[in-house]
């Protein structure tokens, strides 16, 4: 299991813009840090949510697809969960951004 400076330090070696691919590797990861380390090292996490957010609202939500959306629908619902639980001061539209469903995006896409 990964710690947040260890995810930090990947994500820093990346490019900003991630594929896909990279975007649910991380979200993975961070899904598996312990809870002690989101609650002391809560600028880290923070860090690491607004990178993945960059990187998914840029274009990363074009390569959401029916097989990977899941990933990204849970990965909301978490950050949700634990954003009130240990009082993480994510911003709801940086969480909301992972909560698009693959009809959202369409539908976007679409106006």
């Amino acid at each position: 299991m990964k710690n947040l400076e260890t995810i930090k330090s990947e994500i820093i070696s990346l490019p900003t813009i991630m594929n896909i691919s990279e975007e649910i590797r991380i979200i993975n990861d961070l899904m598996k840090v312990e809870t002690e380390d989101l609650i002391v090292n809560k600028d880290i996490f923070r860090f690491i949510v607004d990178s993945l957010e960059l990187s998914h609202a840029d274009s990363g939500f074009m390569d959401v697809t029916k097989e990977n959306e899941k990933n990204f629908i849970n990965f909301y619902v978490w950050l949700r969960k634990i954003n009130t639980d240990y009082g993480l001061s994510l911003n709801n539209n940086t969480i909301d951004v992972f909560g698009m469903s693959i009809e959202d995006i369409n539908r976007s896409m679409n106006l």
